[in-house]
């Protein structure tokens, strides 16, 4: 909740920052190190009391998060900026979401590795902690390197940016219920093989196939975009990703082919609209200026860093409130009604979420279109 909250400020400043290295690069630049200790303070292991283990972890997770806000809504905010090409922008993001899930599988499979390799236990890990670091750094600071206006701060001026954008907002929502409905699942992905199914030993194939199936995705949706629209295929990744979670939510026991099949098939879809929210960013950005004569890119990008950080922590809540309220006790077998609420958890809530986003997107009022009229305006605009 912290780390959320902090989203929109860190927006606010890097809109308003002034300096010779632009409005975001000085936050990328000098905060990157910051976070790359932190990162390895998060694998470290000091010898403390229990209790003092505790505030470890709290104090050193929350100053993670903070670093972690202060050079990643910099690091969004940068796709608006580096082209107004919708087109390219999609390709921007397609890369960027996609080098994101790269290295989210690569370190799926080498990170115990590694941890072996640097002698395992504390030393193990705090080694991986370090290496781990450097690399985002010295990223970071890549991608600052790479990115080469000042203006009055008004906070109210910012604020009716985000209040008074109707496609943001609309933006918000959509993305922000797939989020909430994700996070729930989530919470009891594990649950659902332990004690629906039965076969913890498919947990990681599982998530395998989702996470190939995400990556498949990813270099399509440039010529997608191009073909259909954002709108309407964020519309349709919305509605076809509800197909396989239905299936499943009918028969959360089906045979494994059947769940390999599905759950490889809501990857490729889901990952649809969860990329096109940040492509689709750039277009609520052009909307403020053409509608208020002000960007916000920072704030924009922040906002939807909020709703998802938000979205994360709410279903996670979600999931234990509910598995509490029918007696979910873990380790043991379980009622009908817990086995009936993890399904519904699992592959329910998210249907609920998806429901949320196709209304919230019917709202979205950017049509292409629509965004040429704005685009030609702007042009003009910035030529006079």
């Amino acid at each position: 909740f912290i780390d959320a909250f902090t989203d929109p400020i860190m927006g606010m400043l890097g809109d308003n920052t002034r300096s010779k290295m632009g409005k975001y690069r000085p936050w990328i630049i000098f905060g990157a190190p910051v976070l790359g200790v932190l990162i390895f303070l998060l694998f470290t292991a000091p010898e403390m009391s229990p209790t003092m283990k505790v505030v470890y972890a709290y104090v050193i997770y929350i100053l993670y998060s903070l670093a972690s806000t202060v050079v990643n809504i910099p690091y969004h905010a940068l796709t608006p900026v580096l082209s107004e090409d919708p087109q390219q922008r999609t390709e921007i993001v397609a890369w960027k979401q996609g080098m994101g899930t790269v290295s989210q599988f690569v370190i799926t499979i080498l990170a115990l590795p590694l941890v072996e390799l640097f002698g395992g236990g504390k030393q193990g890990w705090a080694l991986y902690g370090a290496l781990i670091g450097i690399m985002t750094t010295v990223s970071f600071w890549i991608c600052a390197w790479g990115g080469k206006k000042k203006e009055k701060f008004n906070l109210k001026e910012n604020l009716q940016l985000l209040a008074c954008n109707k496609p943001m907002l609309m933006l918000m929502i959509a993305f922000g219920t797939d989020v909430l409905a994700n996070a729930t699942y989530s919470a009891v992905n594990m649950y659902y093989f332990k004690y629906v199914l039965g076969r913890e030993d498919l947990v990681s194939p599982v998530a395998t196939a989702i996470l190939v199936g995400s990556i498949i995705s990813i270099p399509l949706l440039p010529p997608l975009t191009k073909l259909i629209g954002k709108k309407r295929l964020y519309w349709f990744g919305s509605l076809l990703s509800i197909l396989p979670l239905a299936v499943m939510w009918i028969k959360p026991t089906a045979p494994v082919i059947v769940l390999m099949s599905m759950m490889g098939a809501f990857g490729f879809v889901s990952k649809l609209p969860g990329n096109l929210g940040w492509a689709m960013l750039p277009e609520c950005s052009d909307y403020a200026e053409w509608k208020f004569g002000k960007r916000g890119d920072g704030l924009l990008s922040s906002s939807l860093t909020f709703i998802n950080k938000f979205g994360m922590a709410i279903g996670g809540f979600i999931a234990s409130f509910f598995l509490g309220l029918v007696g979910f006790v873990a380790n043991q077998d379980q009622t009908p009604a817990v086995i009936n609420m993890i399904v519904f958890l699992r592959f329910g809530m998210p249907i609920l979420g998806y429901i949320a986003s196709l209304i919230s997107m019917y709202f979205y009022e950017i049509t292409d279109q629509k965004y040429e009229e704005i685009r030609r305006d702007l042009d003009a605009r910035h030529q006079k």
